[in-house]
């Protein structure tokens, strides 16, 4: 569970004043990370050298995060509103990818939750379908490679480190759906990104394949003119998670079909405290506690801060309303709910 989670009353002033009305009664969340503390390859004593580097590591913050965790959160922030979350396991070197694998296909059969597989970098996924019959569990959508796993050197990982022939032709073959972080640091920027991605899309073309933050477009400067190579292909679609910026959504909004958007919370994240703000092209995260992986006060906390998830909904809503006006609303209807019921 997430250290300190609360509901605040200024928690509950937001929802009710800015979010509620345009918020169907059932969501899908389309990005949840899932973890048992017993996934963890490391021992308590080394989570402080982990937490430097992003809120994911940071253990002592979650240390583990689970189905019922969601729930809880979810109505917590949530209230009258039901959350439908669509899960994989939480891809990082230090939390065991066979056992957050496991767990969450237990979470899934358990509770009829969607639910995707990290895949390994060698791992022949013919092999893994012919052990695990992932494709006979009806709540399974895909694959969420994930850059932090492939172990390469002297270079960066690319796309094909994290999705290797074997899981390309496999979730072609099953028409399935590949939520992709894109790699490297250029992130859409980088030309070969751009080539390997477009590569796939074209070649792989029963694969759905979905940009997850939007490309990691956390920044303007990240989806001005980046984006629009991909428009044309109905299998690209693209997740909001965690993006909380106004700018990056309402140009989303106006390029893409609203019909290929799905919201994402990236939760546990989400329901932590903070914003993202762009410094020189670049984002950092900001929370009310000093924090190692972001920026906060020296000391004590701001306390007017609210949930990522609030932010990223408050930025959905201005994009949808720049963009859309008065159909605002039926716009959003489609990325909180429509889209992933048709998607699903």
């Amino acid at each position: 569970m997430i250290r300190d989670f609360q509901y605040r009353e200024s928690d509950k002033k937001i929802f009710e004043e800015e979010l509620r009305e345009y918020l169907p009664d059932q969501i899908y969340d389309s990005h949840v990370h899932l973890w048992a503390k017993e996934n963890l390859r490391i021992p308590k004593e080394e989570y402080a050298a982990h937490k430097v580097y992003k809120p994911w590591t940071d253990f002592d913050c979650i240390e583990e995060f689970l189905y019922e965790d969601y729930q809880f959160c979810a109505k917590v922030a949530f209230p009258g509103i039901e959350l439908l979350p669509m899960v994989f396991g939480s891809p990082f070197p230090q939390i065991d990818r066979d056992l957050t694998n496991a767990y969450v296909a237990v979470v899934s059969k358990d509770h009829s939750v969607p639910y995707y597989y990290i895949p390994g970098q060698q791992e022949d996924l013919s092999k893994t379908e012919e052990i695990l019959h992932l494709t006979r569990q009806t709540p399974f959508l895909g694959l969420k490679p994930y850059p932090d796993i492939p172990v390469v050197e002297g270079r960066e990982v690319s796309i094909y480190d994290m999705l290797n022939p074997s899981a390309l032709r496999y979730a072609d073959e099953h028409g399935l759906t590949v939520i992709l972080h894109l790699p490297r640091k250029g992130r859409l920027h980088s030309e070969e990104n751009r080539r390997e991605l477009l590569e796939c899309i074209t070649q792989y073309p029963k694969t759905r394949f979905v940009m997850a933050h939007v490309g990691r477009a956390f920044t303007y400067y990240d989806v001005e003119g980046l984006i629009d190579f991909l428009l044309p292909y109905e299998n690209v679609w693209f997740d909001t998670a965690l993006i909380n910026s106004e700018t990056v959504l309402t140009y989303l909004f106006q390029k893409a079909d609203a019909s290929r958007i799905l919201f994402g919370s990236d939760a546990p994240l989400a329901f932590m405290r903070g914003k993202d703000i762009t410094v020189n092209n670049r984002h950092y995260y900001v929370s009310e506690e000093r924090v190692p992986w972001g920026l906060g006060p020296a000391e004590g906390t701001w306390p007017e801060f609210t949930f990522y998830i609030y932010e990223e909904i408050r930025a959905l809503i201005y994009g949808a309303k720049m963009v859309y006006g008065d159909k605002a609303r039926q716009i959003l209807n489609k990325v909180f709910y429509q889209n992933a019921s048709r998607f699903l």
